[in-house]
């Protein structure tokens, strides 16, 4: 044997004489970009096969170096052609991919799905599963693949699926809301969305394409949007109001406390509703778009500002926050006592059955200008990280969250389709209060959805309930609740 002709050389040499005739057992390879793991996994294979005896039996050295050398240059030529034939792995990881736009742009223009690839989705049960299996049936015969759709909550998928994930029992692609995404993304369970080019993502309202993110990575398609917004009483109010000193002038004319008549009124205790005074004036919860926690923005000086316009309603609003809550606003709603209230699309559906001509309207201008931030919520596809067909997974959730596909989801739900490219379709322009909604979802952020939010609620809670019921200085009180919310969060570290 020649010099230098190790162990490993020997099994790369009869693993490539088995690839070029055919015999090499494609089912135990893994086909990828990186060219030193192709070499040791064919090393590898063939390492409890072959032997230095066989070598040894064999004659020639200089014929040897030869076939080496010509080896050599066969596995370079191989090596090039899966460098251009394997963009996607055809089998499951644990792991999110690590995608890039090349191989997204790639994708998108003629994304080649497995053979043999059937896919199975999770969806809740609604309106929201019949239309995934309205939309699973076109897949099927556009494209010929199998999907089969499951009601699974979209709450419960990523609690789910930290089990059945493993297992091999999980779904390849399931909905979910956004705010589910950190615990995702953190235990391995989510693809990548490296499918979507530049120009797809600017299809979509930047806060949707955002909420589906994670410290700057894409990984969910988006499917719905939801946030809250004003809606008013036309036979007291007669037209919307365009800023909140609107409100509070017809509220000082309009109260009578002792018929439980107010101008106003918001759950003023809910972090997620009264959140839109204090991001309209610049203040946040986490920097970096919500997941550095490091960053905590709910006591600088702009939230600050917004927390003293908050506490400033108290005039026109006399009432303590538990009696501020869900039940009490809407029956005062619905009973035409109140003249506008801040609730989200949901909240329609409690005044289908009353005489309340009603309208809806973005929340209305600050006193510096802005438009108040609102919270949104997110509602988005994703895809298995321990899928067998993540390149069928992914065309499959990119399919579903087309145009065409988005507005025959909204015609199916009722819920807001987070294209921008909706906003003037006629479906949706036909209906004034679906555009207020939309409109306002242009000035929302969403969620953050890193785990460490909740840490946030309880104390923000006790921070409103302490400026508004007990009128403390918001400065102080906001203070106190950030150094609450970073002792929880080194806590439960």
């Amino acid at each position: 044997m020649e010099k230098g002709w190790t162990l490993s050389n020997v099994y790369l040499f009869f693993g490539l004489k088995q690839l070029l005739a055919g015999k090499f057992p494609w089912n135990h390879i893994i086909l990828c970009k990186n060219l030193t793991l192709t070499l040791l996994v064919i090393r590898s294979y063939y390492s409890s096969e072959i032997t230095l005896k066989r070598l040894s039996n064999q004659k020639g050295g200089t014929s040897m170096s030869k076939r080496l050398l010509i080896s050599t240059i066969i596995l370079t030529l191989f090596s090039f052609s899966l460098l251009t034939a394997c963009g996607t792995d055809n089998q499951s990881s644990s792991q999110p991919s690590q995608g890039n736009e090349a191989a997204g742009n790639e994708q998108q223009e003629g994304m080649k799905p497995e053979v043999g690839a059937e896919l199975l989705v999770w969806e809740s049960k609604g309106p929201d599963f019949d239309y995934m299996k309205a939309v699973a049936q076109d897949f099927e015969k556009e494209y010929g693949i199998k999907v089969k759709v499951e009601p699974v909550p979209a709450i419960d998928a990523v609690k789910k699926l930290t089990t059945d994930g493993p297992a091999g029992l999980g779904a390849d692609v399931f909905s979910s809301p956004h705010d589910q995404l950190g615990n995702a993304v953190m235990a391995g369970l989510v693809l990548q969305n490296d499918v979507y080019t530049d120009s797809e993502k600017n299809d979509f309202m930047s806060s949707a394409i955002d909420g589906v993110s994670y410290d700057g990575v894409l990984y969910g398609f988006p499917t719905a949007i939801d946030t809250y917004a004003l809606f008013y009483n036309k036979k007291l109010m007669g037209k919307a109001p365009k800023t909140y000193e609107e409100i509070i002038k017809f509220a000082e004319t309009y109260n009578d406390p002792e018929s439980k008549k107010y101008g106003f009124m918001w759950d003023v205790g809910q972090l997620y509703l009264s959140y839109s005074f204090l991001g309209g004036y610049g203040g946040y919860v986490f920097g970096n778009h919500g997941t550095d926690v490091n960053d905590i923005g709910l006591n600088n000086e702009k939230s600050i500002e917004g927390a003293e316009f908050l506490q400033s309603f108290k005039k026109v609003l006399p009432l303590n926050i538990n009696d501020l809550n869900d039940n009490i606003i809407t029956g005062f709603f619905q009973e035409g006592k109140t003249a506008a209230i801040i609730n989200g699309p949901w909240f329609a559906s409690s005044l289908a059955n009353t005489k309340i001509d009603y309208g809806v309207a973005p929340l209305p201008l600050l006193p510096n200008g802005e438009h108040p931030v609102s919270f949104s919520g997110i509602r988005g596809l994703y895809v298995n990280s321990y899928t067998k067909y993540p390149v069928a997974a992914k065309l499959f959730a990119s399919y579903a969250t087309s145009k065409q596909n988005l507005t025959k989801r909204f015609e199916m739900t009722t819920q807001l389709p987070p294209r921008k490219d909706l906003m003037d379709d006629p479906i949706l322009t036909k209906d004034p209060n679906t555009m207020a909604f939309l409109e306002q979802a242009k000035y929302s952020t969403p969620m953050p959805s890193i785990p460490e939010m909740g840490n946030v609620w309880v104390p923000a809670s006790a921070a409103l309930s302490s400026i508004w019921n007990d009128n403390q200085d918001p400065g102080t009180v906001l203070n106190k609740a950030v150094s609450q919310i970073k002792t929880a969060i080194k806590t439960t570290k």
